[in-house]
């Protein structure tokens, strides 16, 4: 019965072991899912924890959808490993080996982190006077190796699940950040950096409606759903304007000026380079929101990675603002107001906020958005 106990416990042991190189090619499989790679990330995973396919009688399978399971939809990843393990006093009974297996399924959810400030140098995330960033389910990362990587002056607040940043924080003594930030971290990748910008031809885009006045104007594409290029879109006055739902390329400067409004449903605003930039810092009415399904799902501004021209976004007079800023390569304002309502995650060079913004993570409204992270589900 001792030897028989020792056997189980090697058993035991083994199947630990594959069950640790399978979870960890599960989550490396579905963590590639948009890239494509999953296959060899999910290889090299196992192999990083002990397990190659073909090797010490290892074998290493890996599905996409999983072959059974509750899960078995193309947005998981399934890896079963399994190897044979030798016996000692089980041989007494012609067992000199007994086959171990571990299995693991891993998708897609809502990402821990829902602010990357990507810039590795200087402030990366500022914020002044009462401007206050609560965000209590939200990640942040910040990848300056500064000391002043994030910079709090006056009575500024963070508030946010978790605060990670390369560098250091710098802040005045009413200034709070909640909690205690991480410091000294590895740099984060961009988490959208699989998105690829549209192509289009300048020569066919539409000049600058140069929106002005009060009344009404409509504005976007010929049919719901579809593209429509602007050299320059400017809107100012006192006017409402309607956007189509679609994808809007502005080949130039996107502005918004005045006391209108301005209300665009399952928008998407792609800056192109190099002359792309958006100053929408009226005090008027900001009521848009990105798609929640098809090619831009999610995406409420996005500024091409060789564009570095800032954004500049006010979310004044009860404005209603739900999508995600994907500017790699730009810095982005916010100055807020306590009667707007931002549901926004944000991937961008830097941050600078002023005064005091309902921020809530964008997942709140869209479950099925692209910034996510991969978690083992079976």
């Amino acid at each position: 019965m001792a030897g028989f106990a020792v056997d189980v416990g090697t058993l035991f042991k083994t199947k630990r072991m594959l069950q640790t190189a399978a979870d960890a090619g599960a989550i490396a499989g579905a963590a590639e899912l948009k890239y494509g790679d999953w296959l060899a990330a999910a290889n090299a995973a196992t192999t990083q924890n002990g397990e190659t396919n073909n090797i010490n009688g290892a074998t290493v399978t890996v599905h996409n959808p999983p072959s059974s399971g509750s899960h078995s939809g193309t947005g998981y990843v399934e890896v079963i490993v399994t190897q044979s393990a030798p016996t000692y006093f089980m041989k007494l009974f012609n067992l000199t080996s007994m086959n171990v297996s571990a299995r693991a399924v891993a998708g897609l959810g809502p990402a821990s982190g829902c602010i990357y400030a990507l810039d590795t140098s200087g402030i990366d995330i500022g914020m002044t006077g009462t401007s206050d960033l609560s965000m209590p389910n939200c990640g942040i990362v910040v990848n300056s190796g500064s000391s002043n990587a994030i910079n709090l002056t006056g009575g500024a607040t963070i508030t946010a699940d978790s605060v990670g940043v390369v560098g250091n924080v710098s802040q005045t003594a009413r200034t709070s950040i909640t909690p205690t930030p991480v410091t000294g971290v590895a740099p984060a990748f961009d988490p959208l950096s699989y998105i690829s910008p549209p192509s289009f031809d300048s020569s066919t885009c539409l000049a600058d409606p140069h929106i002005t006045g009060s009344g009404t104007a409509s504005i976007g594409p010929a049919v719901a759903g579809g593209t429509v290029c602007y050299n320059g879109l400017s809107v100012s006055g006192s006017k409402t304007v309607t956007m189509t739902p679609g994808f809007y390329i502005i080949n130039g400067s996107f502005s918004f000026t005045g006391s209108g409004e301005i209300d665009g449903p399952g928008v998407t605003f792609y800056l192109a380079p190099p002359s792309g930039a958006a100053s929408l810092t009226g005090s008027g009415v900001l009521n848009i929101s990105a798609p929640t399904s098809g090619t831009w799902n999610g995406i409420l501004f996005y500024e091409d990675a060789n564009d570095t021209n800032s954004m500049k976004i006010s979310g004044s007079s009860s404005s209603t603002i739900e999508g995600i800023f994907y500017a790699p390569s730009a810095s982005l304002t916010i100055t807020g107001s306590s009667a707007s309502q931002i549901y926004a995650d944000l991937v961008v060079s830097s941050l600078s906020m002023t005064g005091t913004s309902n921020f809530s993570n964008y997942s709140s409204v869209n479950a099925n958005e692209p910034l996510q992270s991969s978690y083992v589900v079976e």
